[in-house]
């Protein structure tokens, strides 16, 4: 949108397609390499570079599956926009009256009568008044004096919270939307947006053309944001230090396993005779759960602004965790990428389990000064926990668990989940089912 869209789009083409060197890197749609773009240069901060006859070269029109990328207004360059033909969009105006009365088909790209794309946001633009908890039925709620809304009505609880923002209110109506149509593509916006853009009123945030915002309503203001403003108003979906942390990942993640689907949980059968000798040899492979090496490493290095971000609880890199049944006890199993540092550091090796398989986990146990049968081996440790301990003595047993080294606050999830290592990452659970 703010360069020469078609020598860009070109230079793209013969750097990187035009022959087959990066082929397996490109992802193929209606049989051919896709490119979101604009599909009239012409209208652009920066059109044609100058040049408005200049159009894509026909070798690109022919190369690629073309789709049209934009803002879903009700229409743009000219023409009806959101939820036309071949014409995607990365978030929707629902600012503008003509598109919040769109039904979620509408909103929706068409392809030859399929339903192809459709766009998810946790929020909007300040300019639209448009944050994260705004509603079609209800706009954005009361802001307070740092242009927070105060409260709002949550719909699946059914009732008003304070600091609503936490609960990606406007995030959830746009993945029920989409979910609703079931597109080929929902399109999530954006991943970071945390660099606020400020400028000053009278002027395009070019510098260059004359425009004029009422910010947040706010007549006179003498600057505005168009993207991010505050926590109310962007679009970001990674975690944030503090605040309400990871809610919109963990958001994201739920809805997308909706979209997509999940694969069936595997069931383990039968007891297994596990000897508690600190070696692996005879734990069955399937009863694996895997976790990303290398994730333990140390950082200390410079962030934005005068930022400088340390972090170095990073100590027993887990890379796998078993688990097994026999008539009495539940073995868990640990494996590390090198050898375990001493069983009396702090906070070493512990397993978090939920046995009742709710939101909370239940039972903390500390191999380094535990009160079950423990074994040690040089990168791995196993532990026999009784079953009716756990609540599990019948012919079937489920429960999720969760391995973690080094928390700075083992009773803090959000600490868990950012310091140390966790098997698995963040504030995810492995679950464990099990038949006789």
């Amino acid at each position: 949108f703010n360069g020469n869209v078609i020598d860009v789009v070109q230079s793209l083409y013969e750097r990187f397609y035009k022959t087959p060197r990066y082929q397996n890197c490109w992802f193929y749609w209606d049989g051919k390499p896709l490119l979101l773009y604009n599909a009239t240069p012409s209208i652009d901060a920066n059109p044609n570079g100058g040049q408005k006859d200049k159009d894509y070269s026909e070798e690109v029109k022919q190369f690629f599956t073309l789709r049209n990328m934009w803002w879903g207004y009700k229409s743009w360059a000219g023409a009806p926009y959101v939820g036309g033909e071949d014409k995607w969009s990365f978030g929707y105006e629902l600012g503008d009256k003509n598109v919040a009365a769109l039904k979620p088909e509408e909103l929706c790209s068409k392809h030859q009568g399929r339903f192809e794309e459709m766009a998810v946001t946790p929020a909007q633009h300040p300019i639209s008044i448009t944050g994260k908890s705004w509603r079609r039925e209800t706009l954005e709620p009361e802001l307070d004096g740092k242009d927070m809304p105060t409260k709002a009505y949550v719909p699946w609880l059914g009732e008003e919270r304070e600091n609503p923002t936490q609960y990606g209110i406007y995030f959830q109506d746009r993945w029920d939307e989409a979910l609703q149509v079931d597109p080929d593509f929902i399109y999530l916006n954006d991943w970071n947006e945390w660099t606020a853009g400020k400028y000053m009123n009278g002027k395009d945030p070019s510098g260059v053309a004359e425009m004029h915002i009422d910010f947040l309503g706010r007549k006179n203001n003498p600057f505005y944001f168009v993207d991010q403003y505050n926590a109310e108003f962007n679009r970001t979906i990674a975690p944030m230090k503090g605040g309400w942390t990871d809610n919109f990942y963990m958001q994201m993640v739920q809805n997308i396993r909706r979209y997509k689907g999940v694969a069936p949980v595997p069931v383990h059968h039968g007891y297994q005779q596990i000897k508690l000798d600190g070696k692996l040899d005879e734990w069955q492979p399937d009863s694996s759960f895997l976790d990303t090496k290398g994730d333990v490493i140390h950082r200390n290095h410079d962030g934005y602004g005068n930022l400088h971000y340390i972090e170095n609880s990073g100590r027993n890199d887990i890379t796998r965790c078993l688990v097994a049944v026999d008539k009495k006890n539940v073995y868990f199993a640990v494996e590390t990428a090198a050898p375990l540092t001493p069983k009396t550091d702090p906070n070493w090796m512990l397993l978090l389990i939920d046995s009742d398989e709710d939101s909370n986990y239940d039972i903390i146990i500390k191999p380094g000064e535990s009160e079950f049968p423990v074994a040690i081996g040089e990168n791995c440790l196993e532990v026999a926990v009784p079953r009716n301990l756990l609540g599990k003595t019948g012919k079937e047993v489920s429960f999720r668990f969760k391995w973690a080294d080094n928390p700075t606050d083992p009773n803090d999830i959000i600490s868990i989940s950012t310091t140390g290592d966790t098997a698995p990452n963040r504030r995810f659970a492995y679950r464990f089912v099990w038949e006789k």
